[in-house]
Formats: C-alpha cells, sequence, structure tokens
C-alpha cells in the first residue's frame, strides 16, 4: 500500500581502492623507485640495445608513476629518467655532455613524448581518482537510504500491529455495546424517547463496526494474510444484488438509485461473492455519498477485450480533480473536497482495500474524473469464465507475492 516500504535498494558492486598510494612522500617515493628499476632494466638490455631506444625503459618507468601515483611524482619520475639516459647511456658516457646538434634534437624529442604520455597517464589517474571518489560518496548514499529503508519497514511493522491489536481491541466491547442495544430496542416496553437514542447508539457503533472492519482487512492486506474464497459467479446478479442492497440507504440520504445497464454478453467471473460485494458497495456508498438527488448513478456492464468484463459505475457527483485522483486507492486518503470530508467522514480506506482486493481476483480497478463537479467513473475489470466448464473452487492469498499497487499482492492458491 501506499505506506509499505519500497524494495531494499541494490547492493553496490565492490569497487577497487583507489588511489593505490594517497600519501604524497610515498607516492614520490614510489616514482623514484620506478625510475631506478628503468635504469636497471635498461642497464640489463645495455648490450642488446647499445645507443638505441636510450629513453625507452624510462619512459615506460615514467607512464607507470603517472598512472598509479599521479602526474606530479610521473613527472619527477620522468625527469630522473632522463637524467639517467642522458648520463648513462648517451654518448660520451658517464657524462651530461652531448655530442651533436642532432643527437640533442633526438633526445629531447623523445624527452617530450615521454613527458606527454606522463601527462596522458597522469590524467588517467586523476579520472579514475575522481571516480573512485564518486563511487564512495555513492556507496555512502546506499548506505544511507538502506538504513532508512529498515527504519520505514520497521516503523510500517509497528504500524501494522498496532492497527491489528487496536482494531482487535475495540472490536469486544463495540459488540457488546451493539448486543445490548439490540435487545433494549427489541423490547416493547421501552419509551419511545429512549428507542430513538438506542437507535442513534446502534447507527454510530454500527459505522464505528465498520471502521474496525476496514483496519483489519487493510491489515491483512499489508501483511499478504487476506484470504479469499473463489467460486464461479454470475456477476450481473452480484450487481442486482449490490444496487439492491444500497438502494434503501441511498433512498434515506436523498441520493439517486444507481440505474442498471447490463450489457456484457459473458458475465461469469470466478471470485469471492463477499468480497466482491464489498468492492461494490464501497463504489456505490461513495457515488451516493457524492451525487445529488438531482443527479444520476450508472452501472455499466461491458467487454473490453475477449476473456474479460467490465463494470464501470458513473455517477454525476462532485467530481476529482487530478491530483486527488492519483491518490485516491492509497490508504487514509480522501477526496480533496474539504466540505464533503467533514460530512461525509470515514478513513479513506475503501477503495484501498477494494484495490488489494481486485488484485487478488487478477482484475483491476480504476478512477476517471473530469474534474471538480463532473462527477466520477470506476471500473473494475476481471477475468471472465466459460460457465460450461466452470473450474474447481479455490482459495488465494497474498502471502508471499510482490506488489502490484502496494494495497495487496497478486493471488496465490492456498489449500
Amino acid at each position: 500500500m501506499a505506506h509499505t516500504p519500497s524494495a531494499p535498494p541494490s547492493p553496490l558492486p565492490a569497487t577497487p581502492y583507489w588511489p593505490l598510494i594517497r600519501r604524497p612522500v610515498a607516492a614520490y617515493a614510489v616514482a623514484l623507485g620506478f625510475a631506478f628499476l628503468g635504469f636497471l632494466l635498461r642497464q640489463q638490455l645495455d648490450p642488446i640495445l647499445g645507443n638505441t631506444n636510450r629513453l625507452v625503459c624510462f619512459m615506460i618507468a615514467a607512464t607507470l608513476s603517472a598512472f598509479v601515483c599521479g602526474r606530479g611524482p610521473g613527472l619527477a619520475s620522468t625527469i630522473t629518467g632522463i637524467a639517467f639516459a642522458v648520463y648513462f647511456f648517451v654518448p660520451p658516457r658517464n657524462s651530461f655532455h652531448i655530442q651533436n646538434l642532432q643527437m640533442g634534437l633526438g633526445v629531447a624529442g623523445a624527452a617530450v613524448q615521454c613527458i606527454v604520455i606522463c601527462f596522458c597517464a597522469g590524467a588517467l589517474h586523476r579520472a579514475l581518482r575522481i571516480r573512485a571518489a564518486a563511487e564512495q560518496e555513492n556507496r555512502a548514499l546506499y548506505e544511507a537510504e538502506l538504513r532508512a529503508h529498515e527504519a520505514a519497514a520497521e516503523m510500517n511493522r509497528t504500524k501494522d500491529y498496532f492497527l491489528a491489536v487496536l482494531s482487535h481491541e475495540l472490536r469486544g466491547p463495540l459488540s457488546a455495546i451493539q448486543y445490548c442495544v439490540a435487545d433494549r430496542l427489541s423490547d416493547p416496553s421501552v419509551p419511545f424517547e429512549l428507542r430513538e437514542d438506542f437507535a442513534l447508539v446502534e447507527r454510530n457503533a454500527r459505522m464505528q463496526s465498520r471502521l474496525i472492519a476496514d483496519l483489519l482487512d487493510l491489515t491483512r492486506l499489508t501483511r499478504g494474510k487476506l484470504e479469499i474464497e473463489l467460486r464461479p459467479l454470475n456477476l450481473h446478479l452480484l450487481l442486482v444484488e449490490a444496487v439492491r442492497t444500497c438502494s434503501a440507504p441511498a433512498e434515506a440520504n436523498q441520493a439517486p438509485i444507481p440505474a442498471l445497464h447490463l450489457n456484457a454478453s459473458q458475465m461469469w467471473v470466478l471470485g469471492d461473492r463477499d468480497r466482491l460485494l464489498q468492492v461494490f458497495w464501497n463504489i456505490l456508498r461513495n457515488a451516493g455519498k457524492f451525487t445529488s438527488r438531482e443527479g444520476s448513478i450508472d452501472v455499466e456492464t461491458f467487454e473490453p477485450m475477449p476473456g474479460r468484463i467490465a463494470v464501470r459505475i458513473k455517477d454525476t457527483g462532485i467530481g476529482l480533480s487530478p491530483e486527488a485522483m492519483e491518490r485516491i486507492f492509497q490508504p487514509f486518503e480522501q477526496a480533496d473536497q474539504v466540505e464533503s470530508k467533514r460530512k461525509q467522514g470515514g478513513l479513506g480506506l475503501g477503495l484501498a482495500i477494494a484495490r488489494g482486493i481486485m488484485e487478488l481476483h487478477d482484475g483491476t480497478i480504476t478512477g476517471a474524473s473530469e474534474g471538480p463537479g463532473k462527477g466520477t467513473a470506476f471500473t473494475v475489470e476481471l477475468p471472465s469464465i466459460n460457465p460450461s466448464t466452470p473450474p474447481v473452487s479455490s482459495r488465494r492469498s497474498g502471502f508471499g507475492r510482490p506488489a502490484v499497487s502496494g494495497a495487496a499482492n497478486p493471488a496465490t492458491p492456498v489449500g
């Protein structure tokens, strides 16, 4: 549901620790070590190379220094390597003197190449260092998000437990009140004035009982423990019963009587009779609450596609804004009509529970409105079945299944 935390964030992949050498003194020491290793390697290869490729080993050493330690140490390694090459391997050897201009230009060109390569390796080192810093920051953000997710999950579990305990604790005293009131109302000796008071208590106790039942259903849905009994049902007969049940309260509240337009040719579905009635009653009650006597409520069935049947309940009531329509299926949310909230009350759980029930039936419930004052239409869609070969009845619950809307998990057979 809206208050159910999302899935925990995916773990970040392990990244290499970079840079390998963080202390500047150590980095320069390693760079000079690379230059010395280049000198030893060039000395070993001197019988083969002679007076050619004088800077190749030092170029490799400078590149490694810049890549591992950074551009500064790489330049230090480059300068040291050039000095080694000129002194030990450029004729006349063991001297910084260069024989002629041509040889000097060759050494200078090789030195420039060495410096350019060093700068390129240093840039790569810097890029890797920036990437490593960004990955460390991402890891810190990931860990903070994970802690926040765990805290939200714990708070959600606490909230569900509190609602479950509160609902059960309230149901006991409320049942006793309803029993006593019903007993007093059935006693003909009770004076008329007291009978009116008892009737008022009964109506309010019935309303509180419905609110408690909604809280219990919400808790079962969020925990994946709401079970439904699937049986072949004639959806048209179910709608007739739902409209008949809601007609008497509609007349008492001066609301329009819903009109039935049963147009679907395939009306058989696999569902839980009581839970589907709960969905239709909720939509019809909301339509009656927010539609004036001069308005209309239409209940229409049709087939949006083969193998599916849809029920559209459309009213000409107060309508909903786009912002309210986005959140109307979330728990404890209602229309953004402040005046209607004050008059009608409620916890705002009915549509959230309806969506959860529909998902257990592999169905959907959606709402649409052109805006405030232009009415609202809710569409319930279910898979249809062939009545000639009705499937075997089964039970479903939302336990252990991935959530679709957040109100419930898709259905899983149990038993």
